[in-house]
């Protein structure tokens, strides 16, 4: 299972201000493999034209959305992906509303929308198995809920010679942009899985370790907290990678300093256009 990572900023980053010789984060997004997208965000198409990628999303059948902010989830992409049945939505109803305050009801309703609860018990989204769990954040909607997700999918078995039956290899993936800590009844599902690799969201740097954003979103000091108990108690598979993602301009060094702080805690800075392997 590949992961691609559209982008990796939070809210403070300014698409304006985009040069390409300058270290730039667009607002957080992700492809798994080349048809699920996760936050149709509003920087995926300057992403995709910037990276000469300009068919990305051709492939795309399945878009989940963590929540309606404005640097997650984008009317006009949806519309744009997801009309005229080409590819589908999932999330909470909190989406429907947002397209039609958006778009109008008549355009919405050709969205096709379909509304998952969280769960502790997976969903079938195309031809992955997906968990979609309690965040600590708050939408744009009083009764919105706000997600994090973790997605299981099963790479192509090898051929073997012989004729022997292949095995094929089932990969998990947390992605967790945005929440502050994991909430309880979210750490009760995901403790016991064999998660190949976490993204966990670090809005909070080195330069905000004693932020007001700490009720809705992770700093350093949290993150490492968090690490060690993972570690600690042996969770998740014992080759599990860590990365972090939705970073935001004004909390953060350059990227080159992040990477030197997590270094030694085993954790990867994402960057906008890193892929990684599952």
């Amino acid at each position: 299972m590949k992961l691609t990572f559209l982008g990796t900023g939070a809210a403070d980053w300014d698409i304006n201000a985009y040069t390409p010789e300058a270290e730039f984060r667009r607002f957080s997004s992700a492809l798994v493999n080349d048809d699920l997208l996760i936050d149709p965000g509003p920087h995926i198409l300057h992403f995709a034209k910037c990276a000469g990628k300009l068919d990305i999303f051709d492939n795309v059948r399945n878009v989940i959305v963590t929540h309606t902010h404005q640097d997650h989830f984008c009317p006009q992409i949806t519309q744009l992906l997801c009309s005229g049945g080409r590819a589908k939505l999932w999330g909470d109803e909190a989406c429907m509303r947002a397209l039609r305050d958006a778009l109008g009801d008549d355009a919405a309703a050709k969205i096709d929308f379909e509304a998952i609860p969280v769960s502790q018990d997976p969903y079938c989204i195309g031809k992955y198995q997906i968990w979609s769990l309690f965040s600590n954040h708050e939408g744009n909607y009083w009764d919105e809920i706000t997600r994090l997700y973790v997605i299981e999918g099963v790479d192509p078995a090898p051929e073997l010679p012989g004729g022997a039956l292949p095995v094929a290899d089932s990969r998990m993936l947390f992605y967790g942009c945005d929440s502050a800590w994991l909430p309880t009844r979210s750490w009760n599902v995901i403790k016991n899985m064999p998660i190949d690799a976490m993204v966990m969201e670090l809005t909070c740097g080195e330069t905000a370790p004693n932020d007001w954003r700490i009720f809705e979103h992770n700093t350093l000091e949290m993150l490492k907290l968090m690490l060690e108990t993972f570690r600690k108690y042996n969770y998740f598979t014992p080759e599990v990678k860590f990365y972090t993602s939705h970073m935001a301009r004004t909390l953060h060094t350059s990227h080159a300093q992040l990477e030197e702080t997590l270094r030694p805690l085993g954790v990867t800075p994402a960057f906008d256009g890193m892929v990684i392997d599952i």
